[in-house]
């Protein structure tokens, strides 16, 4: 099944890892082997075009499997049909003057791919030892003309690099992207998006009950599974913050659970009261100017931090599985610091 999972947000230059907290995730990962192998879908795409049309259908089609069918008919919403057909909307979609521009854009910004490889390898590697049983996704690059920053099949991760060009592109202030989201348009962000966009593709938050404290917690639980499959990425490229606004966070965490707990917010069903914390945004409504957006997914991440290092024994998939938010809560003990 193909699924399109919508994070622009969120490989990592192996400079930017090292966590600003003790980490307690590192495992030994020595035996698992290294294979990783990126496919550049927007390569063989362009390089495809032969005399004005797309002469091999068949074998993109053949190399890329399900992908090309989500990308073609999901992505760009090509009409199905026959191959002759398919193929003269994807050359119209590649031949475009603005496309051109944004693949060129793509060839120079990731023309050297390595720091990209290793993180994804360092990622890949993480889930075979939590997942040893589960197959390894392969990984792919696209150009989707800003549409999706990651889209997932049972099998493939792909990449959408026109999301990651940095965030001074000339590209993002054309379309009206907010400065706090286009900040995070860059390819130390590529990681992150990587990792919450496979967690999604298995664990959809449209799936999660419609209650505050539940969606915290399905926030935290991604988090954490950050924390598990990247041990040394840096806290602020899991969470999408600054330093200043992760400090902000740190140090006002009883604050923002008080005003959770005052506000009546944990067991409420009404999106329009608790998306706001959920959900991408430039600041919190109700907190100083310092405060950044997601405090609630913040806080799921500390509720699941406190209900691993409570509970030792359980296992990564066993606390991704619990549905029971108020369970991880109560089991967690969690105190706010202060």
């Amino acid at each position: 099944m193909s699924k399109i999972v919508n994070i622009f947000f969120f490989v990592g230059v192996v400079s930017c890892f090292a966590s600003c907290t003790p980490n307690s995730h590192e495992v030994d990962i020595s035996g698992i082997a290294s294979d990783v192998n990126i496919k550049r879908f927007e390569k063989d795409l362009a390089t495809s075009l032969r005399e004005g049309s797309i002469t091999d259908l068949t074998s993109l089609r053949k190399q890329y499997g399900s992908f090309f069918d989500m990308f073609t008919f999901q992505v760009l919403t090509i009409p199905q049909g026959n191959d002759s057909s398919v193929a003269a909307n994807l050359n119209l979609f590649v031949s475009d003057s603005e496309i051109r521009e944004i693949y060129n854009k793509v060839d120079s910004v990731f023309n050297d791919f390595e720091d990209v490889k290793k993180g994804i390898d360092l990622f890949l590697r993480h889930y075979q030892y939590y997942y040893p049983e589960k197959v390894v996704p392969e990984v792919v690059t696209y150009v989707s003309a800003f549409n999706y920053a990651v889209i997932a099949t049972d099998s493939v991760i792909g990449i959408g690099l026109d999301m990651f060009l940095g965030e001074e592109s000339e590209f993002y202030p054309r379309l009206g992207i907010p400065k706090y989201m286009s900040e995070k348009f860059k390819r130390e962000y590529i990681l992150p998006s990587v990792i919450k966009g496979w967690f999604q593709s298995d664990h959809e938050q449209s799936e999660v009950k419609k209650e505050f404290l539940s969606q915290m917690i399905y926030q935290g639980k991604m988090q954490y599974y950050l924390d598990v499959m990247a041990p040394l990425l840096h806290d602020t490229l899991k969470t999408g913050y600054s330093e200043k606004q992760l400090l902000w966070c740190r140090e006002n965490e009883s604050r923002i659970w008080s005003f959770f707990i005052e506000k009546k917010l944990l067991f409420s069903s009404d999106a329009s009261e608790y998306s706001k914390f959920i959900n991408e945004g430039p600041a919190s409504s109700g907190f100083s100017p310092d405060a950044p957006g997601k405090l609630g997914a913040y806080m799921g991440w500390q509720i699941v931090q406190a209900y691993m290092k409570e509970n030792k024994d359980i296992k990564l998939d066993a606390l991704i599985t619990e549905q029971d938010a108020l369970k991880i809560l109560e089991k967690s003990g969690y105190k706010p610091k202060r």
